[in-house]
């Protein structure tokens, strides 16, 4: 490798190691941890990008059950090429804009519908269990979106490749009891607005390496890059918890600029169902943070005493780390468990909302508390660009979607 190379390994490494310590970065002490690595892959021009559409999914998961075989297999099918839909039309659509997405009839899907392919079935007399894949006509979804007055883009960012590990004692591997790498390898990376590809780890990989670039160590950061050939790296730590509890962070730089986000989740279930969710919403942010870019900034609020026709504030930019951060405390107005569950993950991606914690939870309220690296404008307008109202009452924060 030149010298050339090194040297700008270094810089971003000495970028990573700034970001580690502006956000406190935590020490790995855990004795089984997980943890991802993701870094811009080299893509030739015109490639891969063009047959991997945005209007695809893939590994559609089925498991339905009916009074027969071919009642299961289309009630299946029916609810496969739904959920592929909203997989589509969410990727499209400012986060902003979801609780605008239209109720559409079976029949109105289908018309959407150009092909399903299927990757596995299997079934009993009254069970269809599959993994599909869902292609949709680009034009007529835009249609859709046009006639229905809803914002999209279809701007993509720079692939990147992830590298899935578990850190077991002091040995690397690319899998372990909690099933890491599969929850990522379920995912539909190829197709996503941040499309990303699998790659596991090197046998000379090891534990020492990657505990000390967790740690801030630059020089072993640079030494990182330099191995795989790519930069910059994310990594991004999972570590499961009892009870269904997972912890995620996500610390380095992804395609929008420098990244560091931790949280702990209680998603309940076995260790290897929260690790699913808990990859899903990783790699949600990391695409909502795209999309955020794609998306004009909103003018926030006037602070007290601004002058009226002044210079506005507007929404901090992803990953903006130059404010200290400011501990929020507020209480989450819901509907229900499901509406509860959505309005935590949209949360999670807000771009500056860090270390969220939930105090306690009610049957239609959730108290809650998070950092946020910017004034209390800069938050009402960054919530309200991804579909939340966040106003004052009786001295404390109230937060709903809108």
């Amino acid at each position: 490798m030149g010298d050339g190379r090194l040297l700008e390994g270094r810089a971003k490494s000495q970028e990573f190691l700034m970001a580690c310590r502006r956000s406190k970065c935590l020490a790995v002490q855990a004795p089984c941890i997980a943890l991802v690595i993701l870094f811009p892959a080299l893509v030739l021009p015109g490639t891969a990008r063009a047959a991997d559409t945005l209007y695809d999914v893939a590994k559609v998961s089925v498991d339905a059950t009916d009074k027969d075989a071919v009642a299961a297999k289309a009630k299946g099918m029916k609810a496969a090429e739904l959920d592929a839909l909203e997989v589509v039309l969410k990727r499209l659509m400012p986060t902003s804009a979801y609780a605008q997405l239209p109720d559409l009839s079976q029949q109105n899907i289908e018309d959407l519908v150009s092909s399903v392919s299927i990757r596995s079935e299997r079934n009993s007399a009254t069970r269809y269990i599959a993994s599909l894949d869902v292609s949709f006509n680009p034009e007529a979804v835009k249609q859709l979106l046009d006639a229905q007055n809803l914002p999209y883009s279809e701007a993509r960012a720079e692939p990147i490749s992830i590298l899935p590990l578990v850190l077991d004692g002091g040995a690397v591997k690319s899998e372990g009891p909690e099933g890491w790498y599969q929850a990522w390898d379920g995912l539909d990376l190829t197709h996503s607005v941040t499309p990303a590809t699998i790659l596991k780890p090197r046998p000379d990989l090891t534990a020492e390496t990657v505990k000390s670039v967790l740690g801030g160590d630059a020089e072993a950061f640079a030494l990182m890059q330099a191995d795989y050939s790519y930069a910059p790296l994310v990594i991004a730590v999972g570590e499961a918890g009892a009870g269904g509890k997972f912890t995620t962070r996500l610390i380095g730089a992804d395609g929008v600029g420098p990244i560091n986000y931790g949280h702990t989740d209680n998603f309940g279930g076995t260790a290897r169902q929260a690790a699913q969710q808990a990859a899903a919403v990783a790699f949600g942010i990391i695409e909502n943070r795209w999309k955020v870019t794609q998306t004009p900034a909103v003018a926030a609020p006037a602070e007290p005493g601004a002058e009226p026709g002044g210079e506005q504030t507007q929404a901090p930019e992803a990953g903006a780390t130059a404010e200290v951060p400011r501990n929020v405390q507020a209480v989450v107005q819901f509907s229900g468990l499901k509406d509860w569950q959505e309005i935590r993950t949209r949360l999670m991606q807000v771009a500056g909302i860090q270390a969220l914690e939930v105090n306690a939870l009610s049957a239609r309220a959730a108290s809650i508390t998070f950092d946020y690296a910017g004034s209390l404008g800069k938050l009402q307008a960054a919530l309200d660009q991804n579909g939340f109202a966040f106003d004052e009452k009786d001295g404390g924060f109230v937060l709903r979607s809108k």
